[in-house]
């Protein structure tokens, strides 16, 4: 009997170990911060070099005005959120607008706008507006008008399609001194194409993209070098992932990998999730959670980029729900990630709740509330 219960011992312990996936410092979340503005869906957001972070446009359907797209923009230093007293976008509202930042200039463009009046109609957008982030106010042309470019007319050449440059729900990010633009939904059907824009040429090239076409990608950076993952068209989630360092370079795709339990990616490919860096030790992480058409919408997973590779961390506690088309950012130090805003669905705006991500520590239930 005695043998028996060793036995039993050992077989549990072997158990136990198989198990263990070091669930006590995957990460835990917890609420921050609350959104000061309107609820809102598809809101376009960047950081300046300081790392306050900007929130503004996109849309909510129970606002108590005829015209449901907003023009409002919020700034988070890190406590709270206030609102911009010159921020109001300077063209009509829209949504699924992307943004970049160059230097002390953030550029904000694209987008879609839903008609809500007589004299309107639904619009796609491909045309971009400049913020100065030191005056805080729109930067405006000789006339006095707000200065603006659009891809349509600074295209350097006239060898494009003039349908693909205007579209919402795509991507952007900045690299070399130069803004990227691009994939999202062009009238009715995902794009794979990105644009560059040069600041001081003031002209769009074609960035030369060959990865899928998406709807709903995820970006972010990390040590200068650009992650382009997720999205879908139509039904089909894209897996293939991408590298941006100045060249465009394909990484491993979400695929499973034969023996290790820990890498599922099934639970990975979706669109409209929200994404962030933060500090896992002492090495910069990017990470990706929540968002529309995932086998676990409140799942949320690492990437390292050294070795290539995703690891799932501490989901969504219940409380949170989900969060689709909502704002991921990081803190200034990069210790920890935001998610905010976004809803229960595409066009449902129900959230205005900030919660925070922090990397490598246990999990504490009592922070969810």
């Amino acid at each position: 009997m005695k043998k028996v219960n060793l036995l039993l011992l050992a077989l549990l312990g072997l158990f136990l170990g198989a198990c263990d996936s070091n669930d006590d410092t995957d990460g835990d979340w917890g609420k921050a911060a609350e959104f000061s503005g309107n609820n809102r869906v598809c809101a376009v957001s960047f950081t300046d070099k300081e790392g306050n972070v900007y929130i503004g446009m996109g849309y909510n359907e129970d606002v108590k005005t005829a015209d449901k797209n907003l023009t409002d923009f919020w700034k988070f230093n890190g406590s709270k959120w206030e609102r911009l007293e010159n921020g109001t976008f300077p063209d009509k509202g829209r949504y699924g607008s992307v943004a970049f930042v160059i230097g002390d200039t953030a550029y904000i463009g694209a987008g879609f706008r839903r008609a809500y009046t007589g004299d309107d109609e639904n619009r796609y957008y491909s045309d971009f507006y400049a913020y100065d982030l030191v005056k805080q106010d729109w930067v405006k042309d000789a006339n006095g008008e707000p200065w603006k470019t659009d891809i349509k007319e600074d295209f350097e050449s006239d060898k494009f399609d003039p349908v693909q440059c205007a579209f919402y729900s795509g991507i952007a990010f900045s690299h070399g001194g130069k803004g990227y633009v691009g994939t999202g939904q062009i009238d009715g059907r995902a794009s794979n194409m990105i644009y560059c824009f040069d600041p001081k040429a003031k002209k769009w090239s074609d960035a030369g993209f060959s990865g899928d076409s998406r709807v709903g990608a995820s970006v972010f950076e990390i040590d200068g070098k650009i992650i382009l993952c997720l999205g879908a068209s139509g039904s089909d989630y894209r897996r293939d992932v991408w590298m941006f360092d100045g060249e465009w370079k394909p990484k491993r795709s979400l695929a499973d990998v034969y023996g290790k339990k820990s890498d599922d990616y099934d639970e990975i490919p979706r669109q409209y999730a929200a994404s962030f860096v933060a500090y896992d030790g002492n090495l910069l992480r990017g990470y990706i959670a929540g968002g529309m058409g995932a086998r676990n919408m409140r799942s949320c997973w690492e990437y390292r980029i050294e070795n290539d590779r995703w690891y799932e961390v501490t989901e969504f506690p219940v409380v949170m729900g989900n969060c689709v088309a909502g704002v991921g950012f990081s803190s200034k130090d990069k210790k920890y990630g935001y998610i905010t805003v976004g809803g229960s669905g595409l066009l449902s705006a129900t959230r205005s709740a900030t919660w925070k991500f922090i990397p490598g520590v246990e999990e504490d239930d009592e922070n969810d509330y």
